[in-house]
């Protein structure tokens, strides 16, 4: 009717935005063969500026359009410092355009990069405001994190002011986990720990953060922004590689071998020079790794020592007293321990264990509040560790049991943490007990992984047997065995083994192992005369033990049945 505005249909709406889309990328597309022609004929001039500008400002994520933009700038870049700033000056006026087409574009931030570093006085202090009106924006944008930390490394923003930004951007939201995540790599810039402290901050600072988050997990005890930075704080961090052991280990005749075993993995040249004798050992020492590898935790040597007298060695270390090693008379082995097996409890100072059972308290209490808050109870486990996770295992092993059940996505985490729990145990006491005898056993503990088989590497009889492992990559460490035992199990691949020279009984009852040329890796193994197979796939491979002992020649005992 008259006078009535005519109300168009959903199909004419869909026609004319499709005519606009086709204009547009007609627009883009001629826009684009006009760049390139530019690009190909080197004719970098305004117009081309102008528009790789219209065609960055439609789409900013073209990232060869950026680099054009960037071969147009220093084509016509001036020699007059002022000038050359004033195109520099417009190009972030052009970006932030860009940007606001969309904020988490690569190519933008990368672009904004290159002109700050070509300023001749870079506007820093600018560029932190900026950053700061954009995360107020997005406050997980991860472009304008990584900007922000390349602003503060360039321009002369101290790590204090920035420590206070983090404060303010928690205080304003504590779920901001990139201001939780940003605080954790400031705090140790401001508040450095001392070279021998486990901890990742200074004490003061670490008492006043712990107290700062107990408050925050309490505010929102399900929030999981929080309970990381807590769990960063109480955990243990070694700050740099120790030598942690030296191992002297006869084979056989005068043959024999040193190691060396280190908290950290080391390069070769980190093996300490050695003297036998008060004598140098003559032709260097050649030492190697057990898988290879060019870092490892286990350095050994061949050396050959007379056993009809008494010998020294001594090792000289760069950051440490030298030590020395002393074989005895006709002795099979001999170690000794460098340095602490691992950081525990007994290194905290009073303030730091007060806090501590402080947050083990709170956290109780939130458990108590909210029993089935898995942040709660994990980070309980990671503060009882800290404590003495000695003292506090059975209430360990429960909360992983625990959590286990509360978090199935995640079960396989938490075996693994219950395994490494349970070997870092058995560990300690083996090196208590050690000078009674040299076996180490971890049997039916639901073991997932074996940690820290770098301090088993001078040990002779390992028995890991009833467990869950399904993995020994990490056995390749235990150069000295020669008793193993892994029965009952579920390993399907023994060639983590191939490296171990000194083995002579092997036991995989009650695995998984199907196929005899899996096997074909113990034939490098010399010395293995006893092979247990009882209960695995291949046993059930007919002419399985004909086929085995052609394999394996030197076998003396193999038990199929």
């Amino acid at each position: 009717m008259h006078g009535r505005l005519k109300i168009k249909t959903t199909a004419e709406q869909a026609a004319e935005k499709k005519k606009e889309r086709e204009e547009k990328q007609k627009l883009y597309l001629a826009g684009l063969s006009k760049v390139f022609e530019k690009r190909a004929s080197e004719t970098y001039d305004e117009e081309c500026l102008k528009t790789t500008a219209q065609l960055l400002a439609a789409n900013p994520d073209a990232t060869t359009l950026w680099n054009i933009r960037r071969e147009a700038l220093l084509a016509g870049k001036s020699e007059n410092e002022e000038l050359w700033s004033e195109v520099l000056q417009g190009e972030l006026k052009m970006i932030v355009a860009c940007l606001g087409k969309n904020h988490k574009s690569y190519g933008a931030w990368h672009h904004r990069c290159w002109v700050m570093e070509n300023f001749p006085n870079p506007p820093w202090a600018d560029e932190v405001k900026l950053c700061d009106s954009y995360l107020k924006l997005d406050e997980r944008n991860f472009h304008c994190w990584d900007y922000r930390r390349f602003v503060v490394a360039g321009s002369k923003q101290q790590p204090e002011d920035e420590l206070k930004a983090s404060q303010q951007l928690i205080e304003h939201n504590l779920s901001n986990y990139s201001a939780w995540h940003y605080r954790s790599k400031l705090l140790p810039l401001v508040h450095p720990p001392p070279a021998t402290s486990p901890h990742p901050v200074a004490e003061q600072a670490l008492i006043k953060e712990l107290q700062m988050v107990v408050e925050a997990v309490f505010t929102d005890p399900s929030d999981q922004s929080p309970w990381f930075f807590l769990r960063w704080l109480v955990g243990r961090q070694e700050k740099g590689p120790r030598l942690l052991q030296v191992g002297y280990i006869h084979t056989q005749g005068e043959a024999g071998k040193l190691v060396c075993v280190f908290s950290q993995p080391v390069p070769q040249s980190a093996v300490p020079e050695t003297t036998v004798d008060l004598v140098n050992s003559g032709a260097p020492l050649c030492w190697g790794a057990p898988d290879k590898s060019v870092y490892s935790r286990v350095w050994a040597a061949d050396l050959a020592l007379p056993l009809d007298k008494e010998h020294s060695i001594t090792l000289s270390l760069t950051s440490q007293p030298t030590r020395s090693l002393v074989v005895g008379e006709g002795a099979a082995r001999a170690l000794e321990w460098v340095a602490n097996m691992e950081e525990c409890g007994e290194e905290l100072s009073d303030t730091t264990r007060s806090t501590l059972e402080e947050v083990k308290e709170n956290c109780t209490t939130l458990d108590e509040l909210d029993p089935d808050n898995k942040w709660v109870m994990l980070t309980l486990v990671h503060v009882l560790w800290a404590l003495d996770s000695r003292a506090h295992l059975p209430a360990i092993l429960h909360y992983l049991a625990q959590l286990q059940t509360l978090d199935p996505l995640r079960h396989n985490y938490y075996a693994d943490m219950k395994s490494k729990l349970v070997m870092e145990t058995a560990l300690r006491k083996h090196r208590v007990t050690e000078e009674n005898g040299d076996k180490f056993h971890v049997c039916g503990q639901d073991l997932t992984r074996v940690t820290h088989s770098h301090l088993l590497a001078t040990t002779n009889c390992v028995d890991l047997s009833n467990n869950s492992l399904s993995s020994i990559s990490s056995l390749c460490n235990l150069i000295a065995c020669k008793e193993l035992t892994l029965d009952h199990n579920e390993i399907q691949n023994l060639s983590p083994l191939s490296t171990l020279a000194a083995l002579q009984h092997v036991s995989v009852a009650g695995n998984k192992i199907s196929d005899i040329k899996h096997l074909s890796c113990l034939q490098s193994l010399t010395n293995l005369r006893h092979l247990n197979l009882k209960n695995n796939p291949v046993c059930e491979v007919e002419d399985s033990e004909t086929y085995i002992r052609e394999l394996l020649p030197g076998l003396q005992t193999l038990i199929l049945r």
